[in-house]
């Protein structure tokens, strides 16, 4: 029986497209490239370590730009310059090189009691004032001086149950304000954690 027109067409698009498809897929996925990618949440301005990154094999959107698997080593032991999320991609502007303190600032340690860290849970990138305060047996008068600050790095010795603050201040405040945590006449307050 002679076959109708209509049908034999309709095959011959059906097996093109068919063969269309598969070509796609195969397509696709010789395309798709290592990627560097976010395993663990990392705060801001704190610094990156080998297990927070891990590669996957994506097919990129040409409006993204991930930083490609094979200098996942450069990325150990530098910044986030932005609250890193797990499961995301890489990205250039995600990171700053890991110069501390940089030009024209001085970092500063701070040890504080258990009674003074009690309660802040201070996190790198955290703004901060160290508070001069009145030495015992004096009296206080007006408003105490201070200076501002910059948490670049916070470690906790669970033996002591000191806090040791990295505080990142410019360079003129450094002495100033070593001197005042030198006396131990101090408080260290914590400024708003909003963006403005």
């Amino acid at each position: 029986m002679r076959r109708r027109p209509a049908l034999a067409i309709a095959a011959l698009v059906a097996a093109v497209l068919g063969a269309l498809g598969i070509a796609w897929l195969w397509t696709s996925s010789n395309e798709a490239t290592q990627v560097i990618v976010v395993t663990a949440d990392v705060p801001r301005g704190a610094a990156i370590q080998a297990s927070d990154l891990a590669t996957a094999r994506v097919t990129l959107d040409p409006l993204l730009a991930p930083i490609p698997a094979a200098r996942a080593d450069e990325l150990v032991g530098q910044r986030a310059s932005a609250p890193l999320t797990a499961g995301t991609l890489m990205t250039e502007s995600m990171v700053e090189p890991e110069t501390l303190p940089g030009e024209g600032a001085s970092l500063v340690p701070v040890a504080l009691p258990p009674e003074q860290a009690l309660g802040l849970d201070l996190e790198v990138g955290d703004r901060v004032k160290v508070v001069m305060t009145t030495p015992s047996g004096q009296e206080a008068g007006g408003n105490p001086p201070f200076t501002s600050a910059e948490v670049a790095g916070v470690t906790a010795s669970p033996d002591t149950g000191t806090t040791v603050v990295s505080l990142l201040v410019p360079d003129v405040d450094g002495p100033v304000l070593a001197d005042r945590v030198a006396a131990g006449n101090f408080y260290l307050v914590l400024d708003s954690r909003e963006v403005d």
